[in-house]
């Protein structure tokens, strides 16, 4: 067994003796649970806690922002991390706002930078790759803030161990790093417009680390097929595999990455009714309607498409006309659909390098100033 093997076995142990430290310190990804989201959270959270001097006073946690049954769908994720599935933490194996009330809970974000509770003052660090969203940070220590638009959070969690003179990377916890930098940047390929001279040089750095030095193109392809398999997966699955949420004072939006080489047209494509909509919109918070996003990958040569669907006919024209506007760079072309129905959109998004990371500031200025029409 691995150090971090160990270490995540230990974590998820000490999760029946909570009362006897000081201080939890957790280290929390991104709710949509990904690749690059959960390494960040599992090695950041080891690395903390080989550094720490305390560690019978400090317990840290790498916590994953969603729920086992959810997880599932993640088979990237699942196969990378093999053998330390079973030592995984969830959001509702903790009870965060009990530790919050107990004044003994310290929240570390990392491949995100809000929450939308009040854990947001627990906040006391932040490694994140995304667009920063207005009033969102909120701490006074400045030097504990790192978000910089590389193509993968490990990116920055690599530099960071890279920096440190008292922590060794081994070859696994180089692996486990430089795996979601190649899947974040599609094995660095220009076309899709993901990759930074940061991702090369942390990778190239993390990769003289690796004593076992496989062919990381088969890493990628392996990667991509996995991320891809869809089988036994429903609708509402493909759909919940990948989600975040947009909320603004009137109007709630899930927004949904497909599996690898998933098309928003082929969903559609198994779409009967709008029966698997409205439940994954209900399940979702009661979202008002759903973005879906997908990605092909030929030869590396990015293809996308969007499409939405909104619960209420009266919130398609809003939604509708704030996504083509020109300004936003989408280059949205609008695709026939082979069901009847006026709630539902389908795009080819031709600006291909345009992911949800760049479409999700758009969605949530668009929640923000949304103002719903009258019905009557």
């Amino acid at each position: 067994m691995t150090d971090i093997s160990k270490y995540l076995q230990y974590a998820k142990s000490q999760l029946a003796n909570l009362d006897q430290y000081r201080l939890i310190r957790i280290v929390l990804g991104n709710e949509a649970c990904d690749l690059d989201s959960t390494i960040s959270a599992c090695v950041y959270a080891y690395f903390l806690h080989s550094i720490c001097e305390t560690p019978n006073e400090i317990l840290h946690l790498p916590v994953l922002n969603t729920h086992a049954f959810v997880f599932r769908l993640r088979h990237e994720v699942l196969w990378f991390l093999e053998e330390n599935r079973s030592n995984l933490i969830f959001i509702d194996d903790i009870n965060l706002n009990d530790l919050s009330e107990k004044g003994k809970l310290e929240i570390v974000l990392v491949d995100h930078h809000s929450l939308h509770s009040k854990l947001n003052e627990e906040v006391v660090e932040i490694i994140d790759h995304h667009q920063v969203k207005e009033n969102s940070i909120i701490l006074k220590d400045y030097s504990k803030i790192k978000i910089e638009p590389v193509g993968s959070c490990c990116t920055l969690i690599g530099e960071k161990l890279l920096a440190s003179n008292r922590f060794q990377i081994t070859n696994e916890i180089a692996y486990l790093l430089t795996g979601p930098i190649l899947f974040d940047t599609l094995n660095f390929s220009p076309s899709a417009g993901k990759t930074t001279p940061k991702d090369k040089q942390v990778y190239e750095q993390l990769f003289t680390r690796r004593t076992i030095r496989t062919d990381d193109s088969d890493l990628y392809k392996t990667l991509r097929k996995c991320a891809g398999d869809t089988t036994g997966m429903s609708v509402q699955d493909l759909l919940q595999k990948d989600v975040k949420q947009v909320v603004g004072p009137n109007i709630r939006l899930a927004v949904s990455s497909l599996p690898s080489d998933y098309t928003v047209e082929k969903l559609i494509g198994q779409l009967h009714t709008m029966k698997d909509l409205d439940e994954f919109l209900s399940n979702n918070d009661n979202a008002d309607g759903v973005v879906i996003l997908s990605l092909e990958t030929n030869d590396d040569q990015p293809k996308r498409q969007l499409g939405f669907y909104a619960k209420k006919f009266e919130n398609m024209l809003p939604i509708n006309e704030y996504i083509q506007r020109s300004e936003h760079n989408l280059d949205l072309r609008e695709r026939g659909i082979p069901i009847n129905q006026a709630r539902l959109k389908l795009f080819e998004q031709n600006n291909a390098q345009a992911s949800r990371k760049q479409i999700l500031p758009l969605l949530e200025q668009f929640a923000k100033d949304f103002v719903p029409q009258n019905s009557s």
